[in-house]
C-alpha cells in the first residue's frame, strides 16, 4: 500500500484522518504528543519545527501523500506571537512541501478565515484579504506549498468534532456549557459554514481518490451565526436554549479583528465528487452519537446514502 504520512496525528482533525486512511493505507502519523485512539497507529513522536525534524520524518516514511494538519490554530494567541505563529504555519509548511518526493501528492488543510468577511459563501477564486496574523500566515503557507509542488490539494474548512481531550474544541467547550446550563455568549453577526469532522475526514478521503488537486472550499451546507449553531446543537441535545446569551463581535474584546463572515462556498466540490456537503443539523446529530464512541467507530460510520446522495444546488448555500 502507499505510505502516508500524517502531521498533527494527534490533534482532533489529524486524529480522525489517522483513523480513517489507516484503513486502506500504510498510514505513519507524526506529532509531538502520542496517539490517541482505541486501534494501533504508527506514530513518529517529533517536533517538526526541530531543526532536521522534516528530512527525517520524510525520509524515514517517504510518502506518496502528506496530509499536513499540523498547525498552530489559537487565533488570537497567533496574533501576540506573530513569529511563532509564521514558524509553525508558514514555514514548516514550505519546508515539508520542498523535502516531499518528487510524485508526492501534499494536501495544505487550511482555514475559512482568509478573506475580507463582507461577502457570504467565499469561493475558490475569490481574492483573499486576510486580517489576522493566523489567517496571513496560512494563506502564506498555501502559497509556499503551491511553489514548491505541482502536486498539491489545498482545502479551506471550518470543522468541529471530539478531540483526545488534551485541550477542548470550540464544540466541546459549547457542549460542556449547555450540558452544565452556564451561561455562554454566542456572536450573532459572525458567520461560517461548519462541517463535522468525521464527515470532513470522509469528504476529504473522497477528494484525494477522486485526484483533486488545488484549492478546494469543504464546509457545511447552511451558513449560520455562532448563536444559530449553538441553539441547533442545544436543541439536537435536548438542552436548553435559554443560556444562550446573543452577542455581537463589537463587544467580544477578542485579540484578534476577525471578519464578519468566514462562510465558504462548497459548489466547487459538489461539482468535483458529485457528493453534497452535509447539514448542519445532520452533523449534529452525529455529533452527538459519538461523544461516548471510540475513534474508529466514529469513522466507521458513514451518514445515510454516502457517497452516493444528490448534490444539492448551489443557490442552497446562500442561507440558513
Amino acid at each position: 500500500m502507499p505510505s502516508v504520512l500524517v502531521t498533527g496525528a494527534a490533534g482532533l482533525l489529524g486524529g480522525h484522518v489517522v483513523a480513517l486512511l489507516s484503513k486502506a493505507f500504510d498510514v505513519i502519523g507524526c506529532d509531538r504528543h502520542p496517539w490517541w485512539g482505541d486501534q494501533p497507529a504508527r506514530m513518529l513522536i517529533r517536533d517538526l519545527l526541530e531543526p532536521g525534524a522534516i528530512a527525517d520524518v520524510v525520509a524515514a516514511v517517504n510518502p506518496a501523500l502528506i496530509i499536513h494538519c499540523a498547525a498552530l490554530v489559537d487565533v488570537d494567541g497567533c496574533e501576540q506571537d506573530p513569529a511563532g505563529a509564521f514558524l509553525c504555519n508558514t514555514r514548516m509548511s514550505g519546508d515539508l512541501a520542498r523535502a516531499a518526493p518528487p510524485r508526492c501528492l501534499v494536501v495544505y488543510i487550511s482555514s475559512d478565515g482568509l478573506f475580507r468577511g463582507d461577502t457570504a459563501n467565499a469561493e475558490e477564486d475569490d481574492v483573499p484579504e486576510p486580517a489576522t496574523v493566523y489567517a496571513r500566515a496560512k494563506l502564506e503557507g498555501e502559497r509556499l506549498i503551491q511553489q514548491a509542488t505541482p502536486h498539491h490539494l489545498v482545502v479551506r474548512t471550518n470543522f468541529y468534532g471530539w478531540s483526545s481531550g488534551r485541550k477542548r474544541t470550540f464544540g466541546e467547550w459549547l457542549y460542556a456549557s449547555l450540558q452544565t446550563e452556564r451561561a455562554v455568549r454566542l456572536f450573532t453577526d459572525f458567520w461560517f459554514t461548519p462541517i463535522y469532522v468525521v464527515d470532513f475526514v470522509h469528504r476529504l478521503k473522497l477528494l484525494i481518490e477522486r485526484g483533486a488537486r488545488g484549492v478546494v472550499h469543504l464546509g457545511g451546507r447552511e451558513r449560520l451565526s455562532k448563536h444559530d449553531f449553538g441553539v441547533l446543537l442545544a436543541r439536537a441535545a435536548g438542552f436548553s436554549t435559554d443560556v444562550i446569551v446573543p452577542w455581537s463581535l463589537a463587544k467580544g474584546g477578542l485579540a484578534a479583528p476577525r471578519p464578519r463572515d468566514m462562510s465558504l462556498s462548497s459548489a466547487r466540490f459538489e461539482r468535483m465528487t458529485g457528493v453534497s456537503v452535509p447539514r448542519c443539523a445532520d452533523g449534529l446529530r452525529r455529533f452527538l452519537r459519538d461523544r461516548e464512541r471510540p475513534l474508529s467507530r466514529r469513522v466507521d460510520e458513514l451518514e445515510e446514502g454516502f457517497p452516493g446522495q444528490a448534490v444539492v444546488a448551489p443557490s442552497a448555500q446562500t442561507g440558513v
